[in-house]
């Protein structure tokens, strides 16, 4: 029997409160750099011919910096062009690079460039636009192709120098393995001077077109001799080829430059000079008004 004053059964101890947990830290998201990839980075290309290859606006583009991808669509009454890059700014330098381009000289086809209103999308080696995806519209691409860019190479530490023994110093003269030997120096030949015409006569007729590595050669009799005419053209720099065009009472002749450079030269240096076979005075030199085909 339990004493007096004591409880009948033992009262169990009161559980303490439990700490209250710490309160909640928010979480900062990770600063990320802004992207590039949404900005517009695709040029509009018009003024192509109607027979133009996909492979060539990659031959074309593909040396541009930041070049990635470009698509022809030939929906239209003319074929339309689109070429992606990797950032805005050298989109932007890629259309100023091929603005006002003559691509064919055949069609008389002359480039025109501006910014398109949205990108291509790239998806393993398939063009499309932004907003669509047409498996007819391929390009290649050289392979799979990601948004992601080329990873930066990490930073090395120089090479450590090489070191001679002690004491050694370089010897800061080059090694000549002719040097005891007395050698005589070889003399250069002095360049073969230019041919020259017999004389010079004043042309009447100044009219021209514009330059062009192509010369119109005009003013000649029909007796001219060829020989004479190749002799004095085919030694000036830049010379490539030349017809002779005989007709009933003249003859005339096309001469074909390397470049532009080469063709003014000869047209400033040698207007008016005479040939003596011809029997007329001065030759006219001029710039063709169309380009002639060799």
């Amino acid at each position: 029997m339990a004493g007096a004053g004591m409880p009948p059964y033992p009262q169990p101890w009161a559980p303490s409160p439990a700490a209250p947990p710490p309160p909640m830290q928010p979480e900062i998201p990770p600063m990320r750099p802004p992207s590039t990839h949404d900005e517009v980075r695709t040029i509009f290309i018009s003024g192509l011919p109607t027979d133009v290859k996909e492979r060539e606006i990659q031959n074309l583009l593909r040396w541009l910096p930041g070049y990635e991808a470009s698509q022809i669509n030939y929906k239209g009454e003319q074929p339309m062009g689109f070429a992606l890059f990797s950032t805005a700014q050298l989109a932007m330098a890629a259309r100023d690079a091929i603005q006002d381009m003559v691509f064919d000289t055949e069609s008389k086809s002359v480039l025109h460039t501006e910014m398109a209103k949205k990108n291509l999308f790239v998806k393993r080696g398939v063009v499309t636009d932004s907003s669509s995806f047409d498996q007819s519209k391929r390009m290649r691409t050289g392979g799979d192709y990601t948004h992601g860019g080329y990873p930066h190479p990490g930073s090395y530490p120089p090479a450590a120098p090489v070191w001679g023994p002690q004491g050694y110093m370089p010897s800061t003269a080059p090694y000549d393995p002719y040097g005891a030997y007395p050698v005589a120096p070889v003399p250069r030949p002095a360049p073969a001077p230019l041919p020259a015409p017999s004389g010079y006569a004043p042309i009447q007729n100044m009219k021209d077109n514009p330059p062009c590595n192509t010369l119109f050669i005009g003013n000649l009799g029909e007796n001219t001799i060829e020989e004479e005419l190749r002799g004095l053209f085919n030694g000036q720099p830049g010379f490539k080829q030349m017809k002779v065009l005989r007709q009933e009472r003249n003859t005339v002749c096309f001469i074909e430059f390397e470049d532009v450079d080469s063709a003014s030269t000869v047209h400033q240096n040698l207007q008016g000079a005479v040939i003596p076979s011809s029997g007329r005075g001065g030759m006219r030199i001029q710039y063709p008004p169309y380009i002639y085909k060799f």
